[in-house]
């Protein structure tokens, strides 16, 4: 699935970000390459809500108290989660980035839930989706047919209902 088709859905983009200026900087810094029907979503969006429930965070987010910056989502995770795993290891079976192999947070829901970009494994060349919904699902989809099912509520984890719809929220700073 390619990231045009998700404007069936949502509307066309609003941001229209430049890949390689977007995540140049975030990919040296983190020596992670992102997927890349991934970048191109969030490149192509820019920073916002999906259905006024699930937040995107962007590398280049504005700075304010609605940023949603996708480095301060790391922290935040990390800190989050840090914390549980060490208190509840049994619920928390993934480590998170910037440990080796650790999952990237991408997401967050309006209820504390994260999606999850979940590194490629020796066997699999391709990136796959996670989420934290009270228990983990790893999902064996990329990232465009997750969100392409999870808006059409072909998932079975209910990270997002009903009519789909983006809205941006904050800014992308200039290049």
């Amino acid at each position: 699935m390619e990231v045009f088709q998700l404007h069936e859905l949502l509307g066309p983009p609003r941001v229209n970000g430049d890949v390689g200026a977007d995540w140049e900087s975030v990919e040296a810094r983190s020596g992670v390459i992102f997927p890349g029907d991934y970048k191109e979503f969030i490149s192509a969006y820019g920073p916002g809500c999906v259905n006024d429930q699930l937040y995107f965070f962007h590398p280049r987010a504005g700075e304010g108290p609605e940023s949603l910056g996708l480095e301060s989502l790391w922290e935040q995770a990390a800190y989050a989660y840090g914390e549980l795993s060490r208190s509840y290891p049994e619920l928390y079976p993934h480590s998170l980035y910037p440990a080796k192999d650790g999952v990237i947070p991408v997401a967050r829901s309006t209820s504390g839930n994260y999606v999850f970009l979940v590194p490629p494994e020796r066997e699999s060349r391709e990136w796959r989706v996670a989420v934290d919904v009270g228990q983990w699902v790893v999902l064996e989809l990329q990232f465009v047919d997750f969100l392409w099912s999870a808006l059409r509520g072909e998932l079975f984890v209910p990270i997002i209902e009903g009519d789909p719809s983006f809205e941006q929220v904050g800014f992308v700073e200039p290049y």
